[in-house]
Parts: structure tokens; C-alpha cells; sequence
């Protein structure tokens, strides 16, 4: 059996940090959207002749096969033979790398769920929706939003899942500096510097309308009302890591982004854009070039709708 599949990335609309478990985890509430920025994974499974459960790992990158132990892909599909047993199978997963990596875009999550989603079409009823939610919680906070549809809102530490109708078919254009976040090193100073967001009664209208509004409504419009209560807690502690990330915003605002924030604890950052070719005007602007000289990635991409 073997099966290729695109993996989306996400961006967040907006994340705010709403507390922390007394296991130290902390609790979010935040709106992911797909976008059309994807990994390729391509799984083969074949029956294991020596009895044992194996599962290899491909990849077009070369840090990710310094050890595949520690891969989400490989964990997801490592989770996914336990619940088969007596019966051992090889698995190869072959990953083709497209979404940036430290970049709050989820690449190595929605890995994870495009691996549980091929191998649930491999072996159907073999393994429930409960336990699929529960291996993908168990890889990652991430992991279970990419079972899902296009857009959801995320609370509890990932695994309360709301739908939210999409605001598909917008032009996006993710810009990255070539230096990552350490996400736990973004949650510690977070910690020490306990700033987070608090809605007034005001913006909480304004969000519930966002995330009641109907597929009907107008993407553009949406995101236009909502923007003023967006926004991103972790955006603070992620520029004491990569200062440079507080670049992007002003850049794609100064060429349209009707929207722009950090995505996740970053360092990518986002712009929502009415028109493509504003996007491609800045792409075109001197400032853009010396960014990619300086190491910037730029990848464009719309949101989904499903």
C-alpha cells in the first residue's frame, strides 16, 4: 500500500495565552486557518516478515534524518502500528519538505496528522477516531487541529476544537527570517513576563462575530472587522529571540496586508492581502530583495477553504 498526500501549513489569526495547567502546560485560545503552503509525504506499508514493527523515515532535508526517533511523522506512525498489534507492519514515510521549520506554521504537526490520515484509510475501523485524536494529542499540541477542517478555534492546550467557518481564497504571503524560535525558551519568557491579553466586553463582541460569522459572509470583510482584537501573546518574548521579526509587519502594511501578525511563537509572520498583486509588489521592492539577501524566506500562498 502506498499513498502520496500534500500537508498544509496553518496560521494562527490570532493566539492569546489564557493560563496554565498544574502540570506546567500552558492553556490557549486561538483561531488556525490551513493555508496552501504544503509538505508532500508519500507512505508505503508493507506486511513485516520478521514479526516487528518498523518505521523507516525519507526525507529531501538532511536535519531530519539526523535522528528519526525524535521525528512527530515517525512518532504518529509509530503510535499507529501499537494499536495494530499482534500484527507487525514496515512503514516508510518519505517527507518532502516545503513549510520552514521553527516558524509557528506547524510543519512538523501537520506531518503528523497527514501520516495518522493515510494510515487510517490503509487500515479503516481498525483504529477509532477517539484513539486517532488521542495519538495525535500525544505527538503534539498542534496535531490534532490538522484531522480537522480548514479553520478552528484551539483552546486547552490544542485539543479543544471548535470549527469556525473558513475565510478561504485570501492571498498570503509568509516571510521568515533565517533565524528560528526556540518555542520553550518563547514559553519561559513568556512566563517571566506574564503579558497577556484581556478582552474588554467591547472586543468580546467583536471576536464572537468573527467566530459565529457565516461561510456566506465575506472573507475580507471578516478578518477587516475582527483584526482589531487579533493578535499574538507570544509576539513579545519571540522578538527578545529574533528582533528581526518585527520587520515584517510594517513591510506588508506599508503594500496592503489588510492584516499582519506573527504566526504561533513565530518566527514566521504572515499578511493577509486583498489583491495578489500587492504580494507581488512587495516581492518586486528593494527592501524585499535585501531581505532574501539577508536570508529571508518569502512563500506565497492563499487560505483554504477546506
Amino acid at each position: 500500500m502506498k499513498k502520496t498526500q500534500q500537508a498544509p501549513a496553518k496560521i494562527n489569526l490570532f493566539l492569546y495565552m489564557t493560563g496554565r495547567r498544574e502540570d506546567g502546560y500552558h492553556l490557549l485560545s486561538s483561531v488556525m486557518h490551513t493555508i496552501s503552503l504544503y509538505d508532500t509525504i508519500t507512505v508505503e506499508v508493507e506486511e513485516a516478515s520478521d514479526g516487528k514493527s518498523k518505521v523507516e523515515l525519507l526525507s529531501d532535508v538532511w536535519y531530519l534524518l539526523k535522528d528519526p526517533s525524535k521525528n512527530t511523522a515517525v512518532k504518529a506512525a509509530e503510535l499507529f502500528l501499537s494499536k495494530l498489534a499482534p500484527k507487525a507492519y514496515h512503514v516508510t514515510v518519505d517527507l518532502k519538505k516545503e513549510i520552514p521549520s521553527q516558524a509557528g506554521l506547524g510543519g512538523g504537526s501537520t506531518d503528523a496528522a497527514t501520516v495518522l490520515k493515510i494510515l487510517s484509510e490503509f487500515f479503516p475501523g481498525q483504529v477509532s477516531n477517539q484513539q486517532l485524536h488521542e495519538i495525535a494529542l500525544q505527538v503534539g499540541a498542534d496535531v490534532p487541529f490538522f484531522l480537522g477542517g480548514a479553520a478552528a478555534l484551539c483552546e486547552g492546550v490544542g485539543e479543544i476544537l471548535t470549527p469556525v467557518a473558513p475565510v478561504g481564497g485570501l492571498p498570503v504571503l509568509i516571510m521568515k527570517p533565517k533565524e528560528g524560535v526556540s518555542t520553550p525558551v518563547c514559553y519561559r519568557e513568556f512566563d517571566e513576563q506574564g503579558k497577556r491579553r484581556i478582552l474588554s466586553a467591547e472586543e468580546e463582541r467583536i471576536m464572537d462575530a468573527f467566530l459565529h460569522g457565516g461561510e456566506n459572509e465575506n472573507a475580507l470583510d471578516r478578518v477587516s472587522k475582527a483584526k482589531s482584537v487579533f493578535g499574538n501573546d507570544l509576539l513579545a518574548p519571540s522578538l527578545s529571540q529574533v528582533p528581526s521579526i518585527g520587520d515584517a509587519v510594517p513591510l506588508m502594511e506599508e503594500y496592503g496586508a489588510v492584516y499582519a501578525c506573527m504566526s504561533g511563537s513565530g518566527s514566521a509572520v504572515f499578511g493577509l492581502f486583498e489583491k495578489e498583486s500587492d504580494i507581488d509588489r512587495l516581492l518586486s521592492s528593494e527592501k524585499a530583495r535585501s531581505l532574501k539577501q539577508d536570508g529571508w524566506i518569502f512563500k506565497k500562498a492563499v487560505t483554504l477553504d477546506d
